[in-house]
């Protein structure tokens, strides 16, 4: 299955989902430093930016056949106010 995986963080939800034979086509993520971590993890999947700008013709625009074939969006929200990992 095909997933669109937005608010992506470290692509943590992508990597379990590809565990258990998912495939993330594409990336939506603001934070600078998470967005090179995908690009390294994940080299080739698309990242777009702002999830408030993210549309459906940019998705087709970037992803051409795949955007139509997108079965899964998974969304995390930001942890950072409930981890103990940062503190």
């Amino acid at each position: 299955m095909n997933v669109l995986d937005l608010f992506s963080g470290m692509g943590t939800m992508s990597l379990g989902l590809e565990i258990v034979g998912m495939h993330t086509v594409a990336f939506c993520e603001t934070d600078p430093f998470c967005r090179k971590w995908l690009r390294h993890a994940w080299p080739g999947v698309p990242i777009f930016g702002d999830i408030r700008k993210l549309t459906r013709g940019k998705l087709e625009l970037v992803l051409g056949e795949k955007a139509r074939a997108i079965e899964i969006i998974a969304g995390g929200f930001p942890c950072q106010p409930f981890s103990v990992a940062g503190k």
